[in-house]
């Protein structure tokens, strides 16, 4: 199996998030998992009593009905994580959320609890 450079892969990227002062992304950006979008729901949003019982794709389902915008959160997940990836890093944080890398991927998200809520 060849392994091929992240640049490579990119495709035409969305603008980066309205808060980025700098654009360091090179036109990157990660691949964001369903569980990603749901933890963030649970850790960052506080949803993890509304959302429990679901697994990944309903609780990011009922994200969406309860009319929270889960493409501008993959968004900007995709954006940060993209940026991290693009520099080899395992993890970012940024505005006090840890967006956790496996090679072009955005596995899942942390969050001091106290912090956020």
């Amino acid at each position: 199996m060849r392994a091929v450079p992240l640049s490579s892969t990119a495709v035409a990227s969305p603008p980066p998030p309205p808060c980025c002062e700098h654009d360091r992304s090179g036109g990157v950006r990660a691949y964001v998992t369903l569980h990603a979008l749901r933890r963030f729901g649970d850790r960052i949003c506080g949803l993890e009593d509304q959302l429990a019982g679901f697994d990944d794709l309903d609780a990011v389902d009922a994200m969406q009905a309860a009319g929270i915008e889960v493409g501008r959160i993959r968004d900007w997940l995709a954006f940060y994580g993209g940026v991290g990836a693009r520099h080899g890093a395992d993890a970012v944080c940024r505005d006090g959320v840890g967006i956790v890398l496996q090679g072009d991927r955005v596995v899942t998200v942390l969050s001091r609890r106290g912090i956020r809520r």
